[in-house]
């Protein structure tokens, strides 16, 4: 009996500690996620007047919360005046969450278009600005993940050929925890870009990347030219956080078999005296 109780008392000393660190990782206070991607790109100062333009957008929200709290939010706008011909567009993804056991994802994607009668002997031009945010934080590397992604992307098309003839990219992606963080950007030769500037802070529980290009088209054509200009954002902001491991629930199983088993020597110890 004195061996039982002994038993008993050691159980539930360890045991307390366990119940008290897991209410702890498990109250919502303690863990919260937030991932934001935002895009922004302008067109001005157009060499002519485009005869036809478009524009589109898209988003999407996904949230599911079995044991915690999580909101996503996508955003995305975009506007092409002919006279005086300018053309601007945002996008922006947020996700947020908090507690335990659930999903975020926003997404957004924004388009605009413009085509252009450029006649013979005559130049082809046009400014614009570009920026683009990432941002991401998580409270626990063990339990939660949070990624920012988006990219910028601009082509000046020959319709009768159907060829890109110039391009400008910028793209960033954030995953905390991860290591697959980036920004950079790349264009054609005939775009200039103005002290592009990038700043990135890489590594640890919260993460950002910004990067603010200006730059300038200019392209001179011999014969008459059909041009299409089309600039395509795209935003994506997602946050996770899945159960973490029960080591309780382990410690109960094992306390049980432990239990269990010396039990069973008991019994059989018992019945060896009895004979």
């Amino acid at each position: 009996m004195k061996q039982y109780q002994a038993f008993t008392k050691s159980f539930l000393l360890l045991l307390t500690p366990c119940i008290a660190s897991s209410m702890l990782a498990a109250s919502p206070s303690q863990a919260a996620t937030l991932a934001r991607s935002e895009g922004v790109l302008e067109f001005t100062r157009f060499s002519q007047n485009p005869s036809t333009t478009g524009t589109a957008t898209n988003t999407n929200t996904v949230t599911i919360a079995n044991n915690g709290m999580v909101n996503a939010f996508a955003n995305a706008e975009a506007t092409f005046i002919v006279a005086p011909p300018t053309a601007s567009n945002s996008s922006l993804s947020l996700a947020f969450g908090e507690g335990r056991d659930y999903l975020g994802l926003a997404e957004s994607e924004v388009t605009v278009i413009g085509n252009f009668d450029v006649d013979a002997n005559t130049p082809f031009s046009f400014d614009f600005k570009s920026n683009l945010n990432l941002e991401t934080s998580i409270d626990n590397p063990q339990a939660e993940n949070a990624r920012a992604a988006g990219d910028i992307s601009l082509a000046l098309l020959d319709t009768t050929t159907n060829s890109t003839i110039d391009f400008f990219s910028l793209a960033g992606n954030l995953t905390t925890p991860g290591d697959d963080d980036f920004i950079a950007y790349q264009k054609s030769d005939n775009i200039s870009l103005g002290n592009p500037v990038t700043t990135s802070n890489f590594g640890g529980n919260q993460e950002s990347a910004t990067a603010s290009i200006q730059g300038s088209l200019q392209r001179y054509f011999a014969n008459n030219t059909n041009l299409t200009l089309i600039e395509v954002k795209r935003n994506q902001a997602r946050v996770t956080s899945v159960p973490e491991p029960s080591t309780c629930l382990a410690l109960l199983f094992s306390c049980g078999v432990i239990a269990v088993a010396s039990k069973g020597r008991r019994k059989e110890k018992t019945s060896a005296c009895s004979l």
